[in-house]
């Protein structure tokens, strides 16, 4: 667990745009066994997010009504998460309305079951990284998931963006090297050692390529990004 803390902090010092955290949240989300992931940065009065990137480009729309709007959920049950701490989960049990609209939403866009981590500086809720699914964590997992949110949302704030970011259908910089390295006659493993992730990520960079492209398997996904110039 140390040896993966440790990779992704020298990773997460090296983002220097949006689209690199973005990458960097689909990799902690399939290393610990989420679908996806997001991070989102409050205002100093809690009454709206300043920044959301998230790696499921389908809630870009519900993320751009979300500021627009202003908060769904109310202050108080934000600042009550603060005071929890650790590493929360949610499910379905939390919609006591089956008419509310954020359970739609939920429903639609993979969040009724999530997992939250709060983050908090000088003891007020500044933001909060949040994923897909609710993964079996144990005390050390759950401690590495902290601090990697936390780091991932340290480097964020020095980029000073505002405004809603999602994952682009277009291939990422981190799928083109990994099929570039497949395509190269590299194994799992050996990409994995090479860019400094698990071979389970680079599988997983393998799939979300192949769903973009509707391909069958990896040879396949190999030979249409390379006849479609994608890289």
């Amino acid at each position: 667990m140390l040896a993966m803390v440790e990779r992704y902090f020298d990773v997460i010092r090296k983002a220097s745009a949006d689209h690199d955290i973005i990458d960097i949240i689909k990799d902690i989300a399939a290393d610990f066994h989420f679908r996806s992931g997001y991070l989102i940065e409050y205002t100093e009065d809690l009454g709206t997010a300043l920044h959301v990137l998230d790696s499921n480009a389908a809630r870009e729309g519900w993320w751009q009504e979300y500021i627009a709007k202003g908060l769904r959920t109310k202050r108080e049950n934000i600042s009550e998460m603060l005071g929890r701490g650790g590493v929360q989960l949610f499910d379905g049990r939390r919609f006591t309305d089956p008419d509310d609209p954020l359970l739609a939403f939920a429903q639609k866009h993979d969040m009724v079951e999530s997992t939250i981590v709060p983050v908090s500086h000088g003891g007020a809720l500044v933001g909060l990284g949040g994923f897909s699914g609710v993964s079996d964590l144990n005390a050390q997992q759950q401690m590495a998931l902290q601090l990697l949110v936390y780091a991932v949302f340290a480097q964020v704030r020095t980029f000073r963006n505002i405004g809603v970011v999602t994952q682009a259908d277009a291939l990422t910089p981190r799928e083109k090297e990994v099929i570039a390295l497949s395509a190269d006659g590299l194994t799992s493993v050996e990409i994995a050692l090479q860019l400094g992730m698990s071979a389970r990520t680079v599988n997983q960079h393998v799939d979300n390529v192949s769903s973009k492209l509707g391909t069958k398997n990896r040879a396949h996904t190999v030979a249409e990004v390379i006849r479609h110039n994608l890289l």
